[in-house]
C-alpha cells in the first residue's frame, strides 16, 4: 500500500455502512457491521457487511482518543475499495501529467515544474496531495517563456533581425524575461516607446504573421504568458509570479542551512571582453560586421593609427600608436592587470560584464608627455575616431592610473568588436566611456558631462551612470547579484554537493555582503566579502547539498560598503532527484531556441 493511501485511510472518518455522522461513531456498535465494498462507479449503494469487529477496531472506527491503527488491518474499513479506486484514478492522472523532463543539447536535464505529489498539501483534504495541481490544474509545463523557448538567449541569436548581444556565452548567463522587460519598459535614448515590451510581445505572438503558429501549432493563449488573478493585479507575467503559486517547492529556513559553504574570487577571466554591439552609428556597425565575420584587421592599421592629446595641456601632440607603445614599454610604464568591463544596462541575470587581463598605457603618462594638465581642467574627454562618442572621465581617474589606452586583451591584440587597434578603458565607471578606436584625449573644463549623444545619461547623471535608472530615478541594478549557468529547473542529485555560482557587482562601489535565501526571501543567510576590489568582477560560489528529493529555489542579493542594496533579486529553480532519469525517458531537445510545449509534444509522440 502506498504512503499516500495509508495517509488517506488513517484520517478517513467514514460513514459508509454506519450512518452516524455526529462524532463519526457507528450506530449499534455491539452489532455486526456491514462489510465494506467498493462503491461502484454508477453510484450504487455498498452491500451490507456481516463481519464482526474487535473492540480495538471499533474504537478506532469510532475515533476514540488515544486509539491506534498500528495493529489493525486497513481492509476492515468500509469503503476502502472505493477510496482505492479514487487513488488509482488519481495515480493515472499523476502519471499522465507528470512534469516534463527535458535533456538539453549540452546533456543536462531540466524539469521546469516541481513534482508536488506526496508533499504536505497545506490543506485539510488528504487527497489534495495527489491532484497533479501544477500540471493538471495550472498547466504549468505549458506556461512561461521557457515552455517554448528553453533559452531566451538562443532565441535572440536566431532572430531574423539581429538583436543587440545581451547574452554572454563566456560566463553562461541565462537571459530572463525580467531583463527584457527592464530594457523594453524604460530605456529613453536607447529604446523608443513603440518598442515597449507589452506592445511588442503581444504583436509578435498574436499578429497576423505568427498567430496561427502560436495558437494552433503551439497551443498558445493568454494563460501561456500571464497569470489571471483576483488580487487586483490583473494579468501578471507568469514568469515573475510563478514561484508564489507552484506547489512542491521545498523551503529551507536560514537556521537550517547548515551545510552550505561560501567563497569568492576575482581572478577568473573570460576569453573576450563582452560587447553589446549597440550599433549606435555607422562605424559601430562596421566594427560589428567585421567581428562577426572574424576579419583579421591588418597590422598596418595599428602601425599607422594616430593618437592626439590636446585641450588644456601645456604641449599638445600627435603620435602613432606604434611609437607610443614602444616608448611606454621602454619606459616601463605599461600596466598589465585584471580589470572588469560592465555596461550601465547590465541587469540582474545579465551577461553584460567581463573580467579580462588588459595591457595599456596610463592616460596620465600620455598627458604628462603633453606638458600636464593646466589650471581649470576638470576632466578628460575620450574622442572616438568616427566622431560618434565624446564621453569623459574625471581627473581622479586620470591621477589614479585607472584610465588606460588599452591595446591588448588577454595578451592578444584587440579584435574588431573590441575596437582594434585600441580602446579607452576607465576603471570604476560603466562601459559607456570605453570608447573603441579612440584617437584623441582632450583635457577640458566642461567634463562631466557632455552627453548630448545620450538623452538618458544627460538627464540622470553628472558623469557616468554606473547603473540603470528606472522611471523614478532609482538605480535598479546596483548592486547586481546574478546566478550563472542554471537553466530553468536544472536537475541535480540529492546527497551530492552542488556548486551554485555567479557574479556580484556594483560598478564603482565595493561589495561588502551577499545574502542567500532558500525560502523565497522569508529568511536570509549572509556572508561577508572582505577586501573585494570594485575594479574587478566578484565571482561567488555557494556549495550546497540538497537533503531530499524535490524542487528548491535560490534567491540572491547583495549590499555594498557604501550602503546600496539590491533593488531586484535573482531567483533560480533546481529539481533534486535521488536517481537521475535515463535520457530516453526524457524529451531530448536538439535546439533551445524554440521548443514545442509539453502537451503538443505528447500529442505528436
Amino acid at each position: 500500500m502506498t504512503a499516500k493511501r495509508t495517509l488517506a485511510v488513517l484520517t478517513l472518518c467514514l460513514v459508509f455502512g454506519f450512518g452516524a455522522v455526529a462524532g463519526c461513531a457507528p450506530q449499534g456498535a455491539s452489532e455486526p457491521a456491514g462489510e465494506g465494498s467498493a462503491m461502484p462507479a454508477t453510484g450504487e449503494e455498498p452491500q451490507a457487511d456481516s463481519r464482526s469487529y474487535t473492540d480495538e477496531e471499533l474504537a478506532v472506527i469510532a475515533g476514540e482518543e488515544g486509539t491506534t491503527h498500528d495493529a489493525i488491518n486497513e481492509d476492515v474499513y468500509p469503503g476502502k475499495d472505493y477510496i482505492d479506486q479514487l487513488y488509482d484514478r488519481w495515480d493515472a492522472v499523476a502519471e499522465e501529467y507528470a512534469p516534463e523532463i527535458r535533456t538539453l543539447p549540452d546533456g543536462r536535464m531540466v524539469q521546469r515544474t516541481p513534482t508536488e505529489y506526496g508533499i504536505a498539501p497545506g490543506a485539510w483534504q488528504t487527497q489534495a496531495n495527489t491532484n497533479s495541481y501544477n500540471t493538471y490544474w495550472l498547466d504549468a509545463d505549458n506556461r512561461g517563456c521557457g515552455s517554448c523557448h528553453a533559452d531566451l538567449g538562443a532565441v535572440l541569436k536566431n532572430m531574423a533581425f539581429e538583436h543587440t548581444q545581451v547574452w554572454n556565452d563566456d560566463i553562461k548567463s541565462n537571459l530572463t524575461v525580467q531583463e527584457c522587460i527592464n530594457c523594453h519598459h524604460w530605456a529613453p535614448g536607447y529604446m523608443e516607446k513603440n518598442m515597449e515590451f507589452g506592445t511588442l510581445m503581444h504583436a509578435v505572438h498574436f499578429g497576423q504573421r505568427h498567430k496561427v503558429q502560436f495558437s494552433d501549432e503551439f497551443g498558445g493563449n493568454c494563460n501561456s504568458c500571464h497569470n489571471a488573478t483576483d488580487n487586483g493585479q490583473g494579468m501578471e507575467m507568469w514568469d515573475l509570479v510563478k514561484y508564489d503559486h507552484l506547489w512542491g517547492i521545498n523551503n529551507i529556513a536560514s537556521e537550517d542551512l547548515k551545510d552550505a559553504s561560501f567563497s569568492f574570487e576575482q581572478e577568473t577571466t573570460q576569453d573576450n571582453a563582452f560587447s553589446f554591439e549597440w550599433m549606435h552609428a555607422y562605424y559601430d556597425q562596421m566594427r560589428h560586421g567585421a567581428g562577426v565575420q572574424e576579419t583579421n584587421l591588418p597590422q598596418s592599421l595599428f602601425d599607422s593609427w594616430e593618437i592626439t592629446v590636446d585641450g588644456l595641456v601645456g604641449a599638445p601632440y600627435t603620435a602613432t600608436l606604434k611609437d607610443l607603445v614602444a616608448e611606454a614599454e621602454s619606459a616601463g610604464v605599461v600596466i598589465e592587470k585584471t580589470s572588469k568591463i560592465v555596461c550601465s544596462w547590465n541587469m540582474v541575470g545579465g551577461g553584460g560584464i567581463s573580467n579580462v587581463k588588459i595591457t595599456g598605457i596610463p592616460v596620465s603618462w600620455l598627458v604628462e608627455k603633453a606638458g600636464g594638465v593646466q589650471d581649470g581642467a576638470n576632466g578628460v574627454r575620450a574622442m572616438r575616431a568616427d566622431g560618434s562618442s565624446k564621453r569623459s572621465f574625471s581627473l581622479d581617474k586620470l591621477n589614479a592610473n585607472e584610465a588606460l589606452l588599452v591595446y591588448k586583451i588577454n595578451g592578444e591584440p584587440l579584435g574588431a568588436k573590441q575596437g582594434y587597434p585600441c580602446t579607452n578603458w576607465v576603471e570604476g565607471v560603466d562601459a559607456q566611456v570605453f570608447s573603441k578606436q579612440i584617437n584623441a584625449y582632450t583635457v577640458a573644463d566642461d567634463c562631466p558631462p557632455d552627453f548630448n549623444d545620450s538623452k538618458y545619461c544627460a538627464e540622470n547623471y553628472d558623469g557616468s551612470p554606473n547603473g540603470w535608472f528606472d522611471e523614478n530615478g532609482v538605480i535598479v541594478n546596483r548592486p547586481n547579484a546574478t546566478v550563472l549557468d542554471v537553466p530553468e529547473g536544472l536537475v541535480i542529485e540529492t546527497g551530492k554537493p552542488y556548486d551554485f555560482h555567479g557574479y556580484v557587482d556594483a560598478y564603482n562601489e565595493r561589495i561588502s555582503q551577499m545574502e542567500f535565501s532558500f525560502d523565497g526571501g522569508e529568511t536570509w543567510t549572509a556572508y561577508e566579502l572582505k577586501d573585494a576590489d570594485p575594479n574587478r568582477v566578484v565571482w561567488w560560489h555557494l556549495q550546497w547539498t540538497p537533503p531530499e528529493q524535490g524542487a528548491y529555489r535560490l534567491t540572491v542579493r547583495a549590499t555594498t560598503a557604501e550602503g546600496s542594496e539590491s533593488k531586484q533579486t535573482h531567483t533560480v529553480l533546481v529539481n533534486a532527484k535521488d536517481v537521475l532519469p535515463a535520457q530516453e525517458e526524457t524529451t531530448v531537445l536538439e535546439t533551445t531556441g524554440l521548443v514545442a510545449p509539453h502537451a503538443v509534444a505528447a500529442d505528436q509522440a
